[in-house]
């Protein structure tokens, strides 16, 4: 994983003078993957030899023959790289998310292989930030995302919609990392188990009055916010709200609704983009260097929890 030394980005202009051609594109997948010179994955040697007919980097240690996507989440791609690069960019840089049938056609290729790289992508994402939890002043609430259902209930228990835990941390200057977990209920179990892998332990968490979160935020400064009229919630919680609202209007405007087995990624996709809002021309690049960094991403890992 990588601290810093991120490349910015300004433009899609740019991005394309950057990779003109497949040749450029793996000349800088080359440097990004191995920063301080080729490494052998299997022994660790630094010399090799180029096949350039396959493409392949042969160690002159032990001969293994290794590629720029394997062990990253485009090993195996068949698509160029050029059209990876640029999705990627598109992905990050875009606040309000990128339709995959607009990026297929932008990048002419087929829908299947856009949503699938999309997908993959997208998995990227929720990896990185599982590597992190929320400290601090945190504030922590549910909500609920879904199509409506005629005739249902609104609010908690909403009918036909998924519960989603929210959290955010905040300072003095405003938000600064969040994460949204879809969960199957709303117990004292949930709310522990998201606690413990999304919050550092002793953080100020402000919630609303529900009574599980009393009981699941032991070994936090829990404070807890009665909230009588509902509409109030959205100002003792600010940022949970805003955060929820314009997911929602990213999924409603550019996603046009997702199912409900795709709905993590989506959302996972925007807490990414969201905690690294400040780094707005880097986020090309650290994309790009999570996929590298991040593991194989198959079809079957995606469509069996899709179906």
């Amino acid at each position: 994983m990588r601290d810093g030394g991120y490349r910015k980005v300004e433009s899609l202009f740019e991005l394309s003078e950057m990779f003109p051609t497949e040749d450029a594109c793996r000349d800088y997948l080359f440097a990004r993957r191995w920063p301080n010179g080729f490494q052998c994955p299997r022994c660790g040697f630094g010399k090799y030899y180029p096949i350039r007919t396959r493409n392949l980097y042969e160690c002159a240690n032990c001969s293994y023959q290794a590629s720029l996507t394997a062990g990253t989440v485009m090993e195996k791609t068949r698509t160029p790289l050029r059209a990876w690069l640029f999705l990627i960019y598109m992905i990050a840089s875009q606040k309000t998310g990128v339709s995959v049938l607009s990026a297929s056609k932008m990048l002419g290729i087929s829908y299947d292989r856009a949503w699938l790289m999309a997908s993959k992508i997208g998995k990227a994402m929720e990896r990185r930030d599982e590597m992190y939890k929320l400290t601090g002043f945190v504030e922590l609430d549910e909500s609920y995302f879904g199509a409506k259902k005629k005739p249902g209930k609104r609010g908690r228990g909403a009918s036909g919609k998924r519960p989603v835990m929210v959290g955010v941390n905040f300072d003095e200057h405003g938000p600064k990392h969040a994460f949204m977990k879809v969960i199957e209920r709303i117990d004292t179990g949930i709310i522990k188990e998201i606690a413990r892998e999304n919050i550092e332990t002793a953080s100020r968490v402000k919630t609303d009055g529900l009574n599980v979160y009393r009981a699941g935020l032991t070994g936090y400064h829990h404070e807890k916010i009665v909230i009588k009229d509902p509409k109030a919630s959205s100002k003792e919680l600010p940022w949970v709200h805003i955060l929820v609202a314009n997911a929602k209007n990213m999924i409603r405007g550019v996603h046009h609704g997702v199912s409900p087995s795709h709905l993590q990624s989506y959302l996972s996709e925007f807490s990414w983009r969201f905690s690294r809002r400040r780094f707005s021309c880097e986020l090309f690049d650290r994309l790009l260097c999570c996929l590298i960094d991040g593991e194989p991403v198959t079809y079957r890992s995606i469509v069996p929890a899709a179906a």
